[in-house]
């Protein structure tokens, strides 16, 4: 099962308050606690909030390692010292849904969705969730909102391909999936699902896809996604 779904995100203090993606840099654990000084520019933050955002970035080194049930205590940690860490939240929807509780994670992700309108994560980790659990139409309405965010996000788009071919539609499996393949050339899952979807339809470009499917595959390039955290796109 072809999925994908975002990295967790770390907070790094600096001049300005701001929030950056923690996407494909892998932050030890010793660099996670040593960024741990106040974000704000105007004020400096009290120790509650510096110790929320210290352990956000601990369980943030934790998610890299895969122990998602220490991750989990560290989002907690930084939660009770500042309830309103908006990541923190969305971080700990992330690690509760790769540690196997995901009704627990929807509803912090449902909060976290609520505290950072805009983001398409919270969103992102629904639509898997939804697609494991929930009728499709669920799964698509949580995919369709992360591509309002960003149209030619590849994950995205390749979920919802996904979802479109679960239904048997395949006109609008094709539409999605051809721009997955777009917006990530060497993206092995958009290449399969797009030659999955043009199979069904005798499209002429069909053969063609599954054949760029299996060199995709063979290269040792290739993007692919699956169910693993740090390895299903961004």
């Amino acid at each position: 099962d072809w999925t994908a779904a975002p990295a967790a995100l770390i907070t790094i203090p600096m001049s300005q308050a701001r929030l950056l993606f923690f996407v494909a840099l892998l932050v030890g654990l010793a660099a996670a606690i040593a960024f741990t000084k106040p974000m704000h520019a105007q004020a400096t933050p009290d120790a509650a909030r510096e110790e929320a955002y210290r352990a956000n970035n601990i369980g943030v080194a934790y998610l890299e390692q895969y122990n998602f049930a220490e991750a989990t205590a560290a989002f907690r940690r930084a939660l009770q010292a500042d309830s309103g860490l908006a990541i923190a939240r969305l971080n700990l929807g992330i690690a509760l849904f790769y540690g196997g509780d995901p009704k627990a994670a929807r509803l912090e992700l449902e909060a976290a969705r609520t505290a950072l309108p805009g983001r398409a994560e919270p969103d992102y980790v629904l639509g898997l969730i939804a697609r494991a659990e929930d009728p499709v139409d669920d799964a698509m309405a949580a995919s369709g909102r992360v591509r309002a965010f960003d149209p030619a996000d590849a994950g995205a788009a390749a979920n919802l391909g996904q979802l479109h071919l679960q239904q048997r539609g395949y006109p609008k499996a094709i539409e999605v999936l051809r721009a997955a393949a777009a917006a990530e050339p060497y993206n092995a899952t958009a290449a399969y699902g797009l030659a999955t979807a043009l199979t069904p339809s005798n499209d002429a470009d069909a053969r063609a896809a599954m054949d760029r499917f299996q060199a995709l595959r063979a290269s040792g390039y290739a993007i692919t996604y699956s169910q693993a955290y740090l390895e299903q796109g961004r």
